[in-house]
C-alpha cells in the first residue's frame, strides 16, 4: 500500500511539477497582467472585446514547452484567471465558466500545434502556417465558444449564439496577434536588445513607437494612421522580429484602448456603430502583425543568403589554396604566406629562412611504378613534410611537381639546416620502395637559404638562393642537404647516395 502511495505521488508529481519554477513565475506573471489587462481594455460588458491577449500569450509558452509539463501552466492559467475576473466583479460560476472555456481554447490549439520535444512552430513555413490559421485561429476560439454557450443555455437560461460572437472575435485576434508575436521573441535577440551595445537604440525605438501609437489613437480628427507604419518598420530593420514584437504589442495597447472608449480613427461612427470601428482596428492590427513577418522573414532569408554565400565563398577560398594531390597548401597560397612573412621579416630585420626540396629522380619512379603511384609517393612524402614542421608559423607547400617549398620566418641557419636535415632523414627512414636508385629507396634533396632581408629585396630573391642551394646537393650526388653560403652538409650514419 504504501508502494502504491508513493507510485502515485512520484506520478503526479511528474505531470504536475513544473520543468522550471522560475519559468512558471514568470509565465504566471505575464499571463495575470494579460488577464487583467484584457477585462480592464474593456470598460463596459456591453462592449465588444477587440482582443483577449491572456489565451494566445499562454499559447505562446505551452507551445515551447513539453506536453508533461502543461499540467503545471493550466493549473496557474485556472487559479489567476479565475481571481482577476472576480476581481472585476464576475460571480464564482462565471469566472469559473469562463476560465475553462479559455483552458479549452488553449489545450485544442496546443495539442494540434505541439509536439512532445517543445519546439515550437515555424509559422514562416505555409503548411504550418495553414495549420496554426485552421486550428489555433478558427477551430480553438470556435470550440471554446460553444463550450461557453452550451454551459450558459444548460446552466443558467437560454443564450442566442451571437450573445457570444464577441468572445468568439476577441479569442480570434488575441491568438492571431499574441501567439505569433511571442513565438517570434528569441531570447538571445532579447538579450542583445537590453545589452549594453543596443540598450539606447532599443529604447529610442520603443518610446518613438509608442509617443506615434498614442498620439494617432489618442485623437480622431487628423487622419495620420499611417504614420505608425514607419516607425514599426523602423522596429523590424533595426531590432528584428523580437523587437518587431514588442513594438506591435505597443502600438495594439493605446489603438485599443481608445477605440473601445470612442476614439482615435477607427471610431468614426460614434458609440453607435463602435463595431465597425473596432472591426477595422482589428483588420488594422492583423495587417500590421502580416507586415511585420513578411519583413522580417525577407530580412532572415537576407542573413541567410548572405550566411550561406560567405561559407561558400570560404569553402572556395580555402579549397583554392590546397593542392589537392597532395593536401598541402599549393603555388598561390605559398604565394601570399611568403609575401606577408617576407613583410614582417623585413620590417622587422628577423632572418628568413627556406627550404627547397625536391624528390630524387621521381621521373624514374614515374616510368617504373605508373603516374598513380606517384601521386602516392608525394602524398606519403608531404605527409612526412607535414609533421615534422614544429611552429604554427612554419608552412610547406607544394611548389611544382615533385618540389616542396618549406617557409621558415624567423628562423636562424642553424635551426633551418637542422631542420632540414631532420626532414631528409625521416624521408630515407620511411623506406619508400624506388627500384629507380642505387639505394632502392625514395630519398630527397634539401637546398636551403637564410637572409635578414633588405628593403629593396623580393621574396623571389631568396626562393633563387635555396632553388640555387638545392642544384648544389643534386650534383653532388643527392640524398643530402645544401646551404647557398655554406659547405655541403653529408647525410648522417645511414644516408644513402642515389
Amino acid at each position: 500500500m504504501r508502494f502504491r502511495s508513493s507510485s502515485l505521488v512520484a506520478r503526479t508529481a511528474y505531470w504536475i511539477l513544473p520543468d522550471s519554477a522560475v519559468r512558471l513565475g514568470v509565465v504566471a506573471l505575464i499571463y495575470l497582467c494579460a488577464s487583467w489587462f484584457g477585462n480592464m481594455l474593456t470598460p463596459t460588458p456591453a462592449v465588444q472585446d477587440i482582443i483577449w491577449t491572456a489565451n494566445g500569450i499562454l499559447l505562446a509558452f505551452i507551445l515551447q514547452t513539453r506536453r508533461r509539463f502543461w499540467a503545471s501552466y493550466m493549473l496557474m492559467s485556472v487559479v489567476a484567471n479565475v481571481a482577476v475576473h472576480i476581481g472585476f466583479g464576475f460571480t464564482f460560476y462565471q469566472s469559473l465558466l469562463f476560465t475553462m472555456g479559455n483552458t479549452v481554447e488553449v489545450l485544442v490549439a496546443a495539442t494540434w500545434l505541439s509536439t512532445d520535444e517543445g519546439i515550437p512552430p515555424d509559422l514562416t513555413k505555409f503548411r504550418i502556417l495553414a495549420r496554426f490559421v485552421c486550428c489555433a485561429v478558427i477551430l480553438a476560439p470556435l470550440s471554446s465558444t460553444l463550450f461557453v454557450w452550451l454551459c450558459l443555455n444548460v446552466f443558467e437560461r437560454p443564450y442566442l449564439l451571437k450573445t457570444v460572437l464577441d468572445w468568439l472575435v476577441g479569442d480570434i485576434m488575441g491568438i492571431a496577434l499574441m501567439t505569433p508575436l511571442f513565438l517570434a521573441i528569441d531570447r538571445t535577440e532579447l538579450k542583445v536588445l537590453f545589452g549594453s551595445k543596443k540598450r539606447l537604440e532599443a529604447a529610442a525605438i520603443f518610446v518613438s513607437v509608442a509617443a506615434v501609437s498614442s498620439v494617432v489613437f489618442l485623437q480622431d480628427s487628423l487622419p495620420i494612421i499611417f504614420l505608425v507604419v514607419p516607425v514599426l518598420l523602423l522596429a523590424v530593420f533595426y531590432l528584428r522580429g523580437t523587437g518587431a514584437a514588442i513594438a506591435i504589442l505597443l502600438i495594439a495597447a493605446p489603438a485599443v484602448y481608445f477605440t473601445e472608449r470612442y476614439s482615435g480613427p477607427f471610431s468614426i461612427s460614434g458609440p453607435l456603430h463602435n463595431r465597425h470601428g473596432i472591426f477595422l482596428l482589428q483588420i488594422f492590427l492583423c495587417v500590421n502583425l502580416a507586415v511585420v513577418y513578411a519583413v522580417n522573414s525577407a530580412l532572415n532569408a537576407r542573413d541567410r543568403l548572405f550566411q550561406d554565400m560567405s561559407d561558400a565563398f570560404q569553402e572556395a577560398n580555402a579549397k583554392a589554396a590546397i593542392d589537392h594531390p597532395t593536401g598541402l597548401a599549393n603555388r598561390l597560397s605559398l604565394d601570399m604566406q611568403l609575401a606577408r612573412e617576407w613583410y614582417n621579416a623585413v620590417r622587422e630585420q628577423s632572418p628568413f629562412s627556406l627550404l627547397f626540396i625536391d624528390v630524387d629522380n621521381f621521373k624514374l619512379y614515374n616510368d617504373s611504378y605508373g603516374q598513380l603511384a606517384g601521386d602516392k609517393c608525394l602524398r606519403q612524402v608531404a605527409r612526412i613534410l607535414g609533421e615534422s614542421l614544429l611552429r604554427s608559423s612554419d608552412m610547406v607547400a607544394r611548389y611544382d611537381g615533385e618540389e616542396f617549398v618549406v617557409v621558415l620566418p624567423r628562423a636562424t641557419k642553424y635551426g633551418a639546416l637542422v631542420l632540414a636535415e631532420r626532414i631528409r632523414q625521416c624521408v630515407e627512414n620511411a623506406r619508400l620502395p624506388h627500384k629507380g636508385t642505387v639505394a632502392g629507396i625514395v630519398t630527397i634533396s634539401v637546398g636551403v637559404a637564410t637572409i635578414v632581408p633588405a628593403p629593396h629585396m623580393k621574396p623571389d630573391d631568396i626562393i633563387h638562393l635555396a632553388d640555387l642551394a638545392l642544384y648544389q646537393a643534386k650534383n653532388s650526388g643527392r640524398n643530402r642537404v645544401a646551404s647557398w653560403d655554406a659547405p655541403t652538409v653529408e647525410p648522417a650514419i645511414g644516408g644513402a647516395t642515389a
